[in-house]
């Protein structure tokens, strides 16, 4: 696979839907939570935020590992392992704490930038939109070479 491939699926495929699942725990915590601006009630929000990233991340693993089998680049390679969740304890463990410390941040900067009429309204539709958009982006700049099928390669 070519560098440039390599990055526009990264970039599609894996870091613009984990920038909207981040953006979408803060939209659903916002619009959910009365009085989401309590500190004890974000940092439980971020938690469960942590979690359930750490389980996105686990349908991710395959086009992850295919990602980083071509990669050459040290730095790239590193940014990758990132996403991955099939790694040592004490690395699982950091994972899901960088991820608790990105959904409390995601939480506030929504609660932040966003109105609350807007947060209820329709913003979770857009940003399921943009990740819909650029998965299909992302899985169509290299299927063959991403397909779940093991036989194929």
């Amino acid at each position: 696979m070519k560098k440039e491939r390599i990055y526009l699926v990264f970039t599609f495929l894996l870091l613009i839907p984990y920038l909207c699942s981040l953006g979408l725990i803060g939209i659903a915590y916002n619009a959910l939570v009365r009085h989401a601006a309590d500190w004890g009630r974000t940092i439980i929000g971020a938690v469960i935020g942590a979690l359930i990233m750490f389980a996105i991340k686990a349908t991710i693993q395959r086009p992850l590992d295919l990602l980083s089998d071509e990669v050459d680049e040290k730095l790239f390679k590193q940014f990758l392992r990132l996403f991955s969740i099939k790694r040592r304890k004490l690395l699982l463990i950091s994972n899901l704490i960088l991820d608790f410390f990105l959904c409390l941040l995601a939480t506030i900067f929504i609660r932040l930038i966003l109105p609350q009429s807007i947060i209820i309204g329709t913003s979770i539709g857009w940003v399921f939109l943009i990740m819909l958009i650029s998965t299909c982006i992302g899985a169509y700049v290299e299927y063959d070479n991403l397909s779940i099928d093991p036989q194929q390669k």
